[in-house]
């Protein structure tokens, strides 16, 4: 199974109150930390950034999954 080293993760939450903000950067560390890593993933990208955009009404899990779904994406053109 490969490896993958994040050294830092920021989250910009927009309107998102702080605590909210915590839970889903929490939610997205986890799921993360559990994420299924495919051996083609790039093998060093010094700096990912998404722009996710949740649609109205969607789920802190809704929201954590496309961002993770996203992030792999992302490593996978590095």
């Amino acid at each position: 199974m490969p490896e993958i080293q994040i050294e830092r993760l920021v989250l910009k939450a927009g309107a998102m109150d702080a605590q909210a903000a915590k839970r889903l950067a929490e939610q997205v560390a986890a799921g993360l930390e559990h994420a299924p890593l495919a051996g083609d993933l790039a093998q060093r990208a010094e700096l990912v950034r998404l722009q996710v955009r949740a649609a109205p009404g969607a789920t802190a899990d809704r929201l954590t999954q496309q961002i993770l779904t996203e992030l792999m994406r992302e490593l996978r053109r590095s």
